[in-house]
């Protein structure tokens, strides 16, 4: 199986060249789009308020179809365009084979699937590099993924990553964007949101002031307070039950697991959540909430463990 490669490049814009440049980058991404090999691209801006570096980051499913691209007329040509637009007249020479296709974190992503309607495909590129022009004006933006549907009739997936909840939806509110979408209805007949904002999606929720999740050891810690004793039951009662009847440990194992997955996750968690909100999102101005929320933990676990150890004897 053929490793993913980065083609990372740096593109130093002339001053007030950006309306070109969007163009060219829409131009680009069609030719681009079309051309083996290719998985998707993201473009990060300037991270300074008065800088003009752009950086563009394209994925192909292996670094010989990177190569290809790399020699092909079509970049060439691409290249010729932008001579206009560049310091230097190119893209610089910070280009350079990554493998791997890992990419930086963020704090808040929004993952938009989008499904284009038949013959509209190119309508749709540029109209998203448009968009992704126009939402990196404004405050946190990280930069965005855009993957192509590998097969036709599917979803085109698009990644947008800002700093903060806040400045997300800033954006996803702001009066561009929704002329925008006005637009995009002659050619996108559906569309998925969701927002990531925790490792644990689904299990606990994100806090509305800062649009994070709870850190990842205060999820984990409720977790195991709800799991150990579904699991030790289990142990106890089930396993003998399902063992009686010949199953191989395989099926078994499966089917406790399938039902501890689904206790935790309708029973115990949203119980939890509710209950040590205060420790999970705790207000800034209480810092010792953080060590009243481990001891009460670790009050629960010993009596867990004392609980069971009684009742279940071996």
């Amino acid at each position: 199986m053929s490793t993913p490669a980065l083609l990372i490049a740096t593109a130093k814009v002339r001053p007030g060249m950006d309306k070109e440049f969007t163009a060219w980058k829409a131009h680009h991404d069609l030719v681009l789009g079309k051309f083996p090999g290719f998985v998707g691209g993201d473009i990060t801006p300037p991270t300074k308020p008065d800088g003009n570096e752009w950086t563009i980051v394209l994925t192909f499913r292996s670094e010989a179809e990177l190569s290809t691209w790399q020699k092909s007329p079509e970049r060439a040509a691409l290249l010729a365009e932008g001579i206009p637009l560049f310091e230097g007249g190119n893209l610089g020479e910070a280009i350079h084979i990554e493998s791997g296709g890992k990419r930086p974190d963020s704090d808040v992503t929004e993952v938009i699937f989008s499904k284009v309607r038949a013959g509209k495909e190119d309508q749709y590129r540029e109209w998203a590099a448009r968009m992704q022009a126009a939402q990196a004006k404004y405050p946190g933006y990280k930069g965005t993924f855009l993957q192509p549907s590998e097969e036709p009739g599917g979803f085109w997936t698009t990644i947008m990553r800002f700093d903060s909840a806040a400045n997300l939806e800033r954006w996803m509110l702001a009066p561009e964007r929704q002329t925008m979408l006005e637009e995009s209805k002659d050619f996108i007949e559906h569309e998925q949101l969701t927002q990531l904002a925790t490792s644990f999606p689904g299990w606990v929720p994100i806090d509305p002031a800062t649009g994070k999740g709870p850190p990842n050891w205060k999820t984990s810690l409720l977790v195991l307070l709800g799991l150990f004793p579904i699991v030790m039951l289990e142990m106890k009662f089930l396993s003998p039950i399902l063992t009686a009847y010949g199953l191989h440990a395989s099926l078994a194992t499966f089917i406790g697991n399938t039902i501890s997955v689904f206790l935790t996750s309708f029973g115990t968690m949203p119980l939890f959540v509710r209950w040590f909100g205060w420790w999970l999102f705790p207000k800034p101005d209480l810092s010792s909430t953080s060590v009243k929320g481990c001891a009460i933990l670790t009050v629960l676990f010993a009596l867990e463990i004392l609980i069971l150890w009684n009742l279940l004897p071996w």
